[in-house]
């Protein structure tokens, strides 16, 4: 191990721990959300009040550096545009949709497909070769999902929700591939509060074409609603992903990549015991195949 991943040891344990647990009960606190909150909206709100905080951060930071980063220009908040319409607005907005009919183990399963649909884009877009681990990974990963939400057994999930998640998991895969050569600005966290913000306008302006603002009261943001929206805001949207941010820059990027199949696992035990989910055979089969082909994808091949 480097001297310097040695002395950031703690440190990266830590942010290791955040972004697998807090990330995973994501997935709880947005099915408590959209129990009384729009969906839309309730992700709106949230990638947006947590994109302004974070850009404002940003920008208090400038001053106190004048020279030291420039501000973004407009070729990075188009790529900011991009980014924020593909993973959190497409991917986790997705995800929170669908979770009006989805359990959250179920749709934190399906978002774990991100890793497969990586490597199959990359392959298409930049040609890389896919490695028989990773192949291996591939068809675990498939079979997996196909046992997830096999519509023709009994139990399976709702078929247009579930569809929707995948569909989020493919456009966040997609998102990631453009991010390679995506202009990015120098200021760490300027261009993810950009993404936020993005999202948040785009995910509220269609939850007002949607009618959903209709359907907001006080009261749903005074109860589980408004306890769930605070916690994705503040513990999901920044400090996560500030963790996230901060383990990508100091640490392997296998390390950091774990998080694809933590989190499914952190997401069906607390559904389960939080929210009383029915955690069945299939479920139990489907999380092994699926995390184990992850597994195969994100984790390095050790060499003698």
């Amino acid at each position: 191990m480097p001297a310097r991943l040695i002395a950031l040891r703690g440190p990266v344990a830590a942010a290791l721990a955040v972004v697998w647990v807090v990330w995973g009960s994501t997935y709880v606190a947005m099915r408590v959300g959209v129990r009384t909150l729009p969906p839309l909206t309730l992700s709106g709100v949230r990638f947006l009040a947590a994109g302004l905080l974070l850009y404002g951060w940003c920008a208090c930071q400038r001053r106190r550096r004048p020279g030291v980063w420039p501000a973004a220009n407009l070729r990075e908040w188009r790529a900011g545009a991009i980014l924020g319409l593909a993973l959190p607005a497409a991917g986790t907005g997705g995800a929170t949709w669908a979770e009006q009919e989805l359990p959250a183990g179920t749709a934190a399963l399906l978002l774990a497909s991100i890793p497969l649909w990586l490597v199959l884009l990359s392959r298409i877009a930049d040609a890389e070769r896919i490695t028989r681990r990773a192949a291996a990974g591939l068809v675990l990963g498939l079979t997996g999902v196909a046992v997830l939400v096999n519509p023709f057994s009994g139990g399976a999930p709702d078929l247009a929700a579930s569809l929707v998640a995948l569909g989020g998991a493919f456009t966040w895969g997609c998102g990631s591939v453009y991010a390679k050569r995506a202009p990015h600005p120098a200021q760490p966290l300027l261009g993810s509060s950009m993404q936020l913000i993005c999202a948040g306008v785009a995910l509220s302006a269609a939850g007002a074409a949607g009618g959903e603002f209709g359907r907001m009261h006080a009261g749903s943001l005074l109860g589980a609603g408004g306890l769930a929206l605070g916690y994705l805001t503040v513990f999901g949207s920044l400090v996560a992903y500030t963790s996230y941010e901060w383990l990508i820059r100091h640490a392997p990027a296998h390390l950091a990549g774990t998080y694809a199949f933590v989190n499914p696992v952190v997401a069906v035990l607390l559904g389960w015991a939080l929210l009383g989910e029915h955690l069945g055979s299939r479920v139990v089969l489907a999380s092994a195949v699926i995390v184990a082909g992850v597994a195969f994808i994100v984790l390095p091949v050790r060499r003698p």
